[in-house]
């Protein structure tokens, strides 16, 4: 079992410019080839319906700020979704509403993920990560980290803007 290098320790709640940060380090950590391939493959199986695992208490404790562990089943989506995503997961300059679009994601599929709470959220969001690595897809996480993230009703509603407003600007329509 290797050791997993740990990001520089961060203090309770990462605030915005810092959770981006993070999620590219992140994302960088679980892609790179030197991270354990047994660790990768017990971050994809993660599921909010199940207990997490070891790697991922590991990579919480080594990597995460202090606060991770008041959100447990957002952290298991992420670091599920990222693992899921594969090599290159973050893109930091392609929002997730302009990727969906692009490769026709369904109206209807959008809506459930952004009015879903809490396991359902975690649930659709993991569905969203496996659409997105079916097609090869790149996209910026600090959308979903925040739509996970967010405890506050007007935070949540302004990242559903977001990805709504990236989505529609995007959007293919038959006559194109």
């Amino acid at each position: 079992m290797q050791n997993i290098a740990a990001l520089p320790t961060p203090v309770s709640s990462p605030e915005p410019q810092s959770l981006a940060r993070l999620i590219g380090q992140i994302a960088g950590m679980i892609s790179s080839e030197n991270f354990p391939s047994g660790d990768r493959a017990a971050l994809k199986r993660l599921a909010p319906d199940r207990p997490p695992s070891l790697a991922f208490y590991r990579f919480c404790f080594l990597n995460l700020p202090k606060s991770w562990q008041n959100n447990v089943g957002a952290w298991q989506t992420l670091l599920a979704g990222l693992a899921v995503m594969g090599i290159k997961p973050h893109r930091p300059d392609r929002p997730v509403g302009q990727a969906l679009a692009e490769h026709r994601y369904s109206e209807a599929r959008l809506e459930r993920l952004l009015v879903a709470q809490d396991d359902v959220l975690y649930t659709l969001t993991l569905r969203l990560a496996r659409f997105l690595a079916a097609k090869g897809e790149s996209v910026n996480w600090l959308d979903l980290a925040n739509l996970l993230l967010a405890k506050d009703r007007d935070k949540q509603e302004t990242v559903r803007l977001k990805i709504a407003g990236d989505y529609y600007r995007h959007q293919k329509t038959d006559k194109d």
